[in-house]
């Protein structure tokens, strides 16, 4: 009876031991399977991180190449616009500058035509002064030919009248002095008897040859002064003639 419960005793433990290599047998495999997993895990992250870094390193190389290319779009757009605002200033400029030559044209035509025009009428100006000094002088002239015309005019109505004058005055201006170099004679004759007369020295004198004497005298003085009016008027006449340009 007591060897039988020993026996059970050992077969418990094997029992026991059996489990416990079983378990840790289990615990192992469970280790090993986890070991696995893991493994299998790193690797298949190892290959996916790889793939992924070689996605990643595709990417960015493509990143920088499109990054490089659109700064090189930019650059070159840049300096195409650069070269545009260039090109337009340029024209702009050209287009500004040659409508500033034409005005500039057109202002020098202008100033050109201004001063012709400003010549023409300096010299049409002097033209009118001329004029009007010609014309002043020609009124003037005018105004003595009307001033002759006129006398001309009522000389001439009277012209007859003037010339029958003329003629009158030296009529009696031969008359007066031929009565005068009738009377001239007789006077120093009458003088001497009207003397002897006064003086009584002589018969022959007549009693009226004072009165003779005084009569001769007195008219030959009224003659004397009638000659000095008609050779007056005479030399008037003569004066209206040679003004009005009549012989």
């Amino acid at each position: 009876m007591e060897n039988k419960p020993e026996h059970q005793q050992a077969e418990n433990d094997d029992v026991v031991v059996i489990e416990q290599k079983d378990k840790r047998a289990r615990l192992y495999v469970g280790i090993a399977a986890v070991l696995g997993l893991a493994a299998g895990g790193l690797i298949g992250a190892a290959i996916t991180q790889n793939d992924w870094q070689q996605r990643y390193d595709d990417l960015d190389t493509r990143y920088q190449q499109v990054r490089s290319q659109t700064m090189q779009q930019e650059e070159t757009l840049s300096a195409q616009l650069a070269q545009a605002e260039s090109e337009s200033q340029l024209k702009l400029r050209k287009a500004v500058e040659d409508k500033v030559a034409e005005h500039q044209t057109q202002v020098d035509s202008l100033n050109d035509t201004i001063a012709k025009l400003e010549q023409e009428v300096t010299t049409l100006r002097g033209e009118i002064t001329t004029q009007k000094q010609q014309i002043v002088k020609q009124e003037k002239k005018n105004t003595q030919l009307v001033r002759q015309t006129d006398i001309q005019s009522s000389m001439f109505e009277q012209s007859q009248e003037l010339f029958k004058r003329e003629a009158e005055l030296k009529a009696e201006v031969a008359k007066l002095e031929q009565e005068k170099s009738k009377i001239t004679p007789d006077l120093e004759r009458l003088r001497k008897d009207c003397d002897l007369f006064l003086a009584g020295t002589s018969w022959d004198a007549k009693s009226d040859s004072c009165d003779r004497y005084d009569a001769s005298t007195s008219r030959i003085s009224q003659i004397e002064q009638m000659l000095k009016v008609h050779n007056m008027d005479l030399n008037h006449i003569a004066s209206l003639k040679q003004e009005l340009g009549i012989q």
